[in-house]
């Protein structure tokens, strides 16, 4: 299973006004007496820039600020959030009861498989891997049946789909461990499962560095 140049463009386009011109990013809430100028100081980027990545939205102390990174710029920090948390373990498993896969990442039938494939009853709980913002939540990408992408701090993003019900909507703010949908078989499968993904700057990178079973 693969998320395509058209299928990412769709999903940071519900990020963003222009999937041409901000390719990834992560959000930002802001504090009690903090102003866009403010965070746009804090972090580097031009308040005019943060305006163009937020339009139509409501700016005020609480709300939630999409912050645009060029590809390459995390990963030229070495102190970034995203460099620490590599190979760290700090995701949580998104599926409790059940602890195997079924498909790993990597090369699979002559293609890459972006993501790990974890079997469960139709109905499971599936898991927020992590605090985070709901970007996607339906069934209108490609086999992926019903569909939800968290936006995670650093611009991290983790994938759950095939889900039987889909238990949040676009903008939702969801926390670690919240139950987010159930394990089915919608779009293209063979059997009930969770395909997980972890995406960084648009890339798909294994999940198996991020997560751990134990939390």
């Amino acid at each position: 299973m693969r998320l395509g140049l058209s299928t990412l463009c769709l999903m940071f386009l519900l990020l963003t006004s222009s999937c041409s011109t901000v390719s990834s990013g992560h959000y930002v809430q802001l504090t009690k007496n903090t102003s866009l100028d403010d965070l746009a100081k804090d972090l580097g980027v031009s308040t005019w820039l943060l305006k163009k990545a937020n339009a139509g939205r409501k700016i005020a102390s609480g709300s939630w600020v999409f912050v645009p990174l060029p590809r390459g710029v995390l990963a030229n920090m070495s102190n970034s959030p995203m460099k620490q948390m590599l190979n760290s373990g700090e995701l949580m498993w998104p599926v409790p009861s059940s602890k195997r896969l079924s498909s790993k990442f990597g090369k699979r039938w002559g293609r890459t498989h972006e993501g790990v494939d974890i079997p469960a009853r139709v109905g499971a709980s599936i898991l927020a891997s992590d605090d985070g913002v709901v970007v996607y939540s339906g069934r209108g990408i490609g086999g992926y049946g019903n569909l939800t992408v968290i936006s995670h701090e650093g611009g991290l993003f983790t994938v759950y789909a095939h889900a039987k019900k889909n238990f949040t909507s676009k903008g939702d703010v969801v926390y670690r461990g919240q139950v987010i949908a159930q394990v089915g078989m919608t779009g293209r499968t063979t059997g009930p499962h969770l395909h997980y993904e972890v995406r960084y700057n648009s890339k798909a990178v294994d999940p198996m560095n991020f997560i751990t079973q134990s939390n």
